[in-house]
């Protein structure tokens, strides 16, 4: 797929660049972020690299899309989130964590939001679905601002540091999101200007 930007007036979204792993380092090497993600903690430099070069590598091969998390204002990087999808039923699962020192300024339900428009008007999906470990209730409220809508609970689905833990799970469908449409939003294919072309590496 052709090299995208995704932007709203709070953060803008694009595919990640070599520049991009010393700041995944530094952010997603704090102990929060393994405590709600599966970021192995300690996080190492290599770790950040081999992050950065798997996800590039997805890009290319249309495996997965995962965009680094930019404040539109300072341009600095915030966190990451990515689409998966999964071709047999036309949908995809979404992941993410965004730094610590960003969290609580509604980046992640904005980048959210995006990624959701992205996976429906670009990607055709008919379902997205996202999920978070049962104690970081936070995410869900994220989930829920996006007009996700809660499925339920797995218990003891994840093993999480050592321990089995439950997983909660949103999902919003297309004809949920047709119907949620605001003007400018597109259900039959073709890019919202908020999709904007960006040159190829």
């Amino acid at each position: 797929m052709e090299q995208l930007e995704l932007a709203d007036q709070l953060v803008s979204m694009r595919p990640f660049e070599p520049a991009d792993i010393a700041p995944v380092f530094e952010l997603a090497g704090a102990r929060e972020i393994a405590d709600n993600t599966f970021v192995p903690h300690p996080y190492t430099q290599e770790a950040a690299q081999e992050f950065v070069e798997r996800v590039r590598e997805q890009w290319s091969a249309d495996e997965a899309y995962v965009f680094a998390i930019l404040d539109r204002a300072t341009d600095a990087f915030v966190g990451c989130m990515g689409i998966h999808p999964e071709a047999t039923h036309n949908s995809a699962t979404v992941g993410y964590w965004i730094g610590k020192p960003f969290w609580g300024r509604g980046i992640a339900t904005a980048a959210l939001r995006l990624l959701i428009r992205f996976g429906f008007e670009k990607l055709q999906l008919n379902r997205i679905e996202a999920g978070h470990l049962a104690h970081n209730a936070a995410s869900g409220r994220v989930m829920q601002k996006a007009n996700m809508q809660y499925e339920g609970r797995r218990r003891g689905s994840k093993l999480h540091r050592g321990e089995y833990k439950d997983a909660v799970w949103y999902a919003i469908i297309r004809a949920d999101y047709c119907r949620s449409s605001k003007p400018g939003q597109s259900c039959a294919g073709e890019p919202s200007q908020e999709l904007k072309r960006t040159p190829e590496d």
